[in-house]
């Protein structure tokens, strides 16, 4: 999964050459392709934890507030011919974050989603310590514009596992399409972010509708490898500013920095930080 390699590669190799943590706090009015950039992401190697412009990688969005990184990823398609014979299939999905420690899949945020009428999609990790999926199937067309929630009536959702930094996807068909093939010849798969999915804005798979890109959600913390309590014992290195309360991550080592009751703002900055409502 070559674009997870570049997305993190240079953010990370400024996060790990600062030693984890701010040592100068960033102005966080940067901005790249007319997206705000902030603190502890960056421009400048000694302004920043973490590199943020570079190349053309679809990052959708960075979260100080919920310490979320959201990005853009191709969707899985599988189509075949009326004879049951694959036309148009994309690669397995493979997303592999545990070379980069900052980073995790977001299970809160993200779902497996699956779309079509004689489709599924499995999962699984690096070991095969699990596996998911779900089917979706359905005899006649449906009108996914006037569905509320995917109810596995042309299209299905599966939640993923806490804790995961690597997951395999790939999308198949039990019978080639060969009863749904007039009106649904291909399937589509992807993990993706369930809050901005609408069922209501998709229609059942075909050929003239494949290549979408959906967003994923990745959580990433300010320090990967202690806790609160570890992290507060070294107060140069500890990341947490002004008015906000430390948080230990729930699915492994790591913690993050959120404002107090009372308070908005960026928690990382040390200059202008939480401020008072």
């Amino acid at each position: 999964m070559g674009w997870v390699h570049r997305l993190l590669l240079v953010a990370v190799t400024c996060w790990l050459r600062e030693g984890g943590a701010p040592t100068v706090a960033g102005d966080p009015a940067h901005a790249c392709g007319g997206m705000p950039v902030p603190y502890p992401f960056g421009l400048k190697r000694k302004r920043a934890v973490l590199d943020y412009c570079w190349g053309d990688i679809p990052i959708r969005k960075i979260s100080v507030e919920d310490s979320t990184m959201v990005v853009s990823q191709p969707e899985l398609y599988d189509c075949y011919d009326k004879d049951g014979n694959s036309t148009n299939s994309s690669s397995d999905l493979f997303i592999d974050l545990t070379s980069f420690p900052p980073y995790i899949l977001s299970d809160t945020r993200n779902n497996l989603v699956v779309l079509g009428c004689d489709t599924y999609a499995l999962m699984t990790d690096k070991g095969g310590m699990f596996w998911s999926g779900c089917i979706s199937y359905c005899n006649n067309t449906v009108d996914l514009a006037k569905e509320t929630t995917c109810s596995s009536l042309g299209c299905c959702q599966a939640s993923i596992p806490k804790g995961l930094k690597m997951l395999r996807i790939r999308i198949s068909s039990f019978d080639e399409h060969a009863s749904v093939w007039q009106f649904n010849p291909c399937g589509v798969a992807f993990v993706g972010d369930r809050k901005s999915f609408n069922i209501s804005n998709r229609t059942l798979p075909t050929t003239k509708n494949l290549g979408k890109r959906t967003d994923l959600v990745l959580d990433w913390m300010i320090g990967w490898d202690v806790t609160c309590e570890q992290a507060m014992l070294n107060r140069s290195s500890y990341a947490c500013s002004n008015n906000t309360y430390c948080n230990n991550y729930t699915d492994g080592p790591g913690y993050r920095c959120f404002c107090k009751a009372g308070y908005k703002g960026n928690p990382y900055n040390l200059l202008h930080g939480c401020q008072g409502n």
